[in-house]
């Protein structure tokens, strides 16, 4: 029997993954596992504390909000949550990772009180590699390989958030598309490289005289959208103007030559008459088409 209580013992002691047991009114009643300061911090310095102890009040109230889910649920739950080591009281020198550490929490209820009170365990797992790679991919499927810009994908996604947010608090928006004035006769004349030069060098410096809240996408191949929140018709015009100068004066060195650039431009502003994202992408794209009847490198819109 005492040998099986050893080695019961040395089993918790050895959990690769921190375990704690902690009460319903959120005090630290037991902590055992995770030992590896390559993943954790050492805890066992929070046995006998309460979470608002040593935690940001907003971050022990979800703790405590989790807990006593779980208990009202009676059953496993699983959340995720980031914490650093510095949102944690006693753990500001404790040997351990670096930055926000992600976790996955398994909450289980234990079938008997302790100290009077119910409790559950909560099972931490460090999923920060997990999380980053994840990161990672979302990252690529979002963003333009040649430019580093976002990607038709994210541009649909964001375009359809700000549309639904024009509806719901009627704020001013705006939707710029435009296109490289005969860029098909750049790369025949040039090689694609220099084409691929040219919408880098577009893209630069276009982004630079964006506010930092208005957002550029790549959205087909020398076609490019810009959403401006709290912007109307007349100031997007105003800042589509402004990017049609710059990249009228912008030159790329190739074969010998200084490439010139100019673009056209098409303006849209949310209206109350649109139901859906369709109506204002549509309305952008005559504009633009309108800027080329015009004869290219100007702005349309109203």
């Amino acid at each position: 029997m005492d040998s099986e209580i050893e080695l019961l013992r040395a089993m918790i002691k050895a959990l690769p993954d921190p375990v704690f047991v902690i009460s319903e009114s959120g005090q630290y009643l037991q902590i055992a596992g995770g030992k590896d300061t390559a993943y954790y911090h050492d805890g066992d310095g929070l046995k006998g504390v309460f979470l608002h102890d040593v935690m940001p009040e907003d971050m022990a109230n979800w703790f405590l909000e989790q807990i006593r889910e779980t208990l009202a649920q009676n059953r496993l739950r699983t959340v995720q949550y980031a914490l650093f080591q510095k949102d944690v009281k006693g753990l500001e020198e404790a040997p351990g990772p670096d930055g926000d550490i992600h976790f996955e929490g398994r909450v289980q209820p234990l079938p008997i009180t302790l100290r009077g009170e119910r409790a559950v365990v909560w099972a931490a797992r460090n999923i920060s590699s997990q999380r980053e790679l994840e990161m990672k991919l979302q990252r690529l499927s979002e963003t333009d390989a040649l430019t580093g810009i976002f990607n038709r994908r994210k541009f649909l996604e964001q375009l359809d958030r700000c549309f639904r947010n024009f509806k719901r608090y009627n704020r001013p928006t705006a939707l710029f598309i435009f296109d490289i004035d005969h860029f098909k006769r750049i790369n025949d004349s040039f090689g694609h490289s220099a084409g691929d030069e040219v919408l880098c060098r577009l893209t630069k410096n276009c982004a630079a005289q964006l506010r930092q809240v208005d957002s550029l996408y790549r959205i087909g191949g020398e076609e490019f959208a810009v959403l401006l929140p709290e912007t109307n018709a007349e100031n997007a015009c105003q800042q589509a103007e402004r990017l049609r100068q710059v990249s009228e004066q912008l030159r790329v060195e190739a074969r010998d030559s200084a490439v010139k650039i100019a673009i056209s431009v098409g303006v849209s502003e949310f209206a109350d008459t649109d139901t859906s994202i369709e109506d204002v992408m549509k309305r952008a794209d005559a504009r633009l088409y309108e800027a080329k009847r015009n004869g290219r490198n100007c702005v349309v819109g109203g």
